[in-house]
């Protein structure tokens, strides 16, 4: 079984989680990121390898916000 995650599906969950805490910052973003990341680091699942900064990676959150 295949357990890669892709990391715009990361970054669809997220902008859920900041739609329901009502804090879309960069600083809000990039924590509830990295949490994610963590904990399906932890669950054994593998994050297909990306090259998102901190930027952009906020920029493409609030873009799934935005739809």
């Amino acid at each position: 079984m295949d357990t890669s995650i892709k990391i715009g599906d990361v970054q669809r969950a997220v902008a859920k989680e900041c739609l329901f805490f009502g804090d879309t910052s960069k600083e809000n973003i990039s924590t509830i990121t990295k949490l994610y990341l963590n904990q399906l680091s932890k669950d054994g699942y593998n994050v297909r390898r990306h090259k998102q900064t901190l930027n952009s990676n906020a920029t493409r959150v609030n873009s799934f916000i935005n739809k």
